[in-house]
């Protein structure tokens, strides 16, 4: 339900004819207009007639449900369009989207890694197959929060924004709030939003519920969208967003279609009656600004906008209250905003800052989060877990002042309608395990090597010198391992995981009686495998004018050998020259020296399907060493290069590659069950 990103826009049209336009166009122009719920209906009875454009309409479907944030509906029709064959790369990408925000984290993965190759270079796709990972670790971490719907307050529609004020919780909600005067919101086919307040059983004790909800005086709700507010503490003054009917708004016109903006408007407070609500000096014609909310002490004004210049879709910003205004906002900074959205800001009654996130490494969706500013710097937001957070969208918290118990908004499935409101306490802190004792304990940590970030589930295969026995390891949810270790002992460490080059190291832990965790002497960086990426191969020289294989470049090329029976993956191997002696020549001499390597690698069990040479000459020069240009043998040297190229991967994992799935977390095995230059790449 897509009242939390009303940020974007609110649209109406102006002066448009659809009756003359093609069944599509129309259905095109409502989803323009941003009434999906219209676009909805105009395709299904397309389908039923049995239009041809089935591809078209199925994606348009897809996309409607997605805008609504229908993610179960969005996933089904993304899928149908991918499996009629369209060819909108987008469809994967949103299809990986739903599948995550669905809870189905291993396909969601795949899909993201799919649409990785489809647009190479595509962080935001990685970084979520990433998140897949991490997501499946923390569904299995203990809960801080209890949680339980708040029964009384919800409805068939959506709720939202809880904040307290005069010992009442005030929300916003699209329910129908006059049985005489029901409107449609277009794109949800709701009502439009308006603020409503209940009182708690007990103040002390939010748990125990809420009495019958009632609409706000008249001030707050209007004829268009009202809510959420924000009341600032120990005053009589209130913020809250507001989208004006056409009549009444200032509007922007693009391509036909009037652009509403949310904005926000104040009012005090004069003896028992609200003041004429006054736009706030932070509304603009260019981008929109919502979600007010005043810090504990009401001299900070948080909101979120997406005007230009933030980091991602929408972002959280702050203003300072002077003697007789505010401050120019100012960015909370990359540490609190993301590529996503950031929204639904809270400071709560010990000055840490809660929020919702899309864009920090969550379950799926929204995210709540928690951060806190220490010497004028803002920490990394922490999820708040499992419980709390869902794969779907959580969002919108209020929390104590002693910080036990509040109320979010969250559309998981099982609640009475889109969005509803979910009560919360904290659970008692769990008792810490015994201290470790000895035998000592050795850990480490598998993360990706370009981007630093954990990976979840690699098997670290950990060799003893002395023994030959080896060790089967799997990483956490942080890409940690442990284990306890004799002293004594040399050890080989090698990090491996589908879809990924392994890293290895051999060292010799220096073990003292008073540490009783030893670290790995440093991360098992393991390099993502993706189409058309290129990877150096160090150290393979030729002799002058020829190309057969020196023994000095056998080791590289054994590694590459290692990598594809490792991994189910096709590649090119290429070889390059420097500028000297004529194009012909270099181009003749690099394609046989491409070709004693793919032969040499051919040699060492590599199916000759799975690997291709290719010389490129000097025709891909990395420095500017070109015909003319006097260079050091150094720089001649960079040219002389050889490389390899991932260019295709197949599914069968048994097929000339290693087979990860057979080993077990714990398992000891003799290393002479491992191929026989499993560990060459440590030395």
């Amino acid at each position: 339900m897509n009242r939390r990103f009303l940020f974007i826009i609110l649209l109406l049209a102006a002066g448009i004819n659809t009756l003359s336009f093609g069944q599509i166009k129309k259905i095109k122009k409502q989803m323009e207009l941003y009434n999906y719920s219209d676009a909805v209906s105009g395709i299904e009875k397309s389908l039923q007639k049995g239009k041809n454009d089935t591809v078209e309409l199925t994606l348009l479907m897809a996309e409607c449900y997605r805008k609504q944030n229908d993610v179960q509906h969005a996933r089904e029709w993304y899928k149908k369009a991918l499996n009629l064959g369209t060819t909108d790369t987008s469809a994967c990408f949103y299809y990986a989207q739903a599948l995550r925000s669905c809870g189905e984290y291993d396909e969601a993965r795949t899909f993201f890694l799919k649409y990785l190759t489809l647009v190479p270079g595509d962080t935001v796709s990685e970084i979520m197959a990433e998140y897949c990972q991490l997501a499946e670790g923390w569904l299995i971490s203990p809960p801080a929060f209890e949680i339980k719907s708040a029964t009384s307050l919800n409805s068939n529609e959506s709720e939202f924004g809880p904040v307290f004020y005069d010992d009442r919780l005030w929300f916003t909600s699209d329910r129908p709030f006059s049985k005489q005067n029901q409107k449609s919101y277009g794109w949800t086919g709701n009502d439009y939003l308006h603020l409503y307040f209940s009182v708690p059983v007990s103040v002390n004790d939010l748990y125990q519920g809420f009495t019958r909800v009632e609409l706000a005086p008249g001030l707050f709700n209007k004829d268009y969208h009202d809510g959420p507010a924000s009341f600032s503490p120990g005053s009589s003054e209130v913020l809250f967003n507001r989208t004006l009917a056409a009549r009444d708004s200032p509007k922007m016109e693009i391509n036909k279609i009037r652009t509403h903006l949310l904005r926000i408007y104040r009012s005090e407070l004069k003896g028992s009656r609200w003041m004429k609500a006054e736009p706030f000096f932070l509304n603009s014609n260019e981008y929109s600004v919502g979600h007010p909310a005043f810090s504990k002490d009401g001299n900070v004004l948080y909101f979120v906008s997406d005007m230009e210049g933030g980091y991602g879709g929408t972002d959280l910003y702050m203003c300072r209250r002077t003697d007789s205004s505010w401050s120019q906002p100012v960015n909370l900074g990359p540490a609190i905003n993301t590529f996503g959205n950031d929204m639904f800001p809270f400071e709560a009654g010990n000055g840490e800052l809660y929020l919702a996130s899309d864009g920090h490494p969550g379950f799926g969706g929204l995210d709540l989060f928690v951060s806190r500013m220490e010497d004028s710097t803002w920490l990394t937001p922490q999820n708040l877990g499992v419980h709390v957070n869902t794969s779907y969208d959580d969002f919108s918290l209020y929390i104590s002042n002693d910080g036990q118990q509040g109320i979010f908004s969250s559309n998981r499935p099982g609640g009475a309608g889109s969005d509803d409101l979910y009560l919360f306490r904290r659970l008692p802190e769990p008792v810490p395990p015994p201290p470790p004792v000895f035998p000592p304990i050795l850990a480490g940590y598998v993360k990706n090597k370009k981007s630093l970030r954990p990976v979840l589930n690699a098997t670290v295969f950990l060799c003893s010198q002395q023994t030959s026995q080896v060790l089967i390891l799997k990483t956490d949810s942080n890409g940690y391992y442990r284990t306890d270790i004799p002293p004594g002992e040399t050890f080989t460490a090698k990090a491996m995981c589908t879809g990924f080059i392994a890293d290895c190291f051999l060292f010799s832990p220096i073990l003292t009686s008073y540490v009783l965790e030893h670290m790995a002497p440093r991360d098992l960086l393991i390099d993502m495998l993706v189409n058309n990426q290129t990877f150096a191969l160090e150290n393979i020289y030729y002799d002058l004018n020829k190309s057969d294989i020196r023994d000095d470049a056998k080791p590289s090329l054994d590694n590459l050998v290692t990598i594809m029976k490792e991994n189910p993956v096709n590649v090119e191997l290429g070889s390059y020259t420097d500028c000297r002696a004529s194009d012909a020549y270099n181009l003749q001499l690099s394609q046989k020296r491409a070709e004693s390597a793919v032969a040499y690698i051919v040699s060492q069990g590599i199916n000759p399907d799975r690997i291709i040479a290719q010389g490129y000459g000097e025709t891909q020069l990395i420095n500017k060493c070109k015909d003319g240009i006097p260079c050091s043998e150094p720089e001649h040297q960079q040219n002389r290069r050889t490389e390899f190229k991932v260019v295709s991967t197949f599914d069968d994992l048994n097929a000339e590659t290693f087979d990860l799935l057979r080993y077990r977390n714990g398992e000891i095995i003799d290393a002479s069950s491992l191929p026989e230059e499993f560990f060459d790449i440590c030395k």
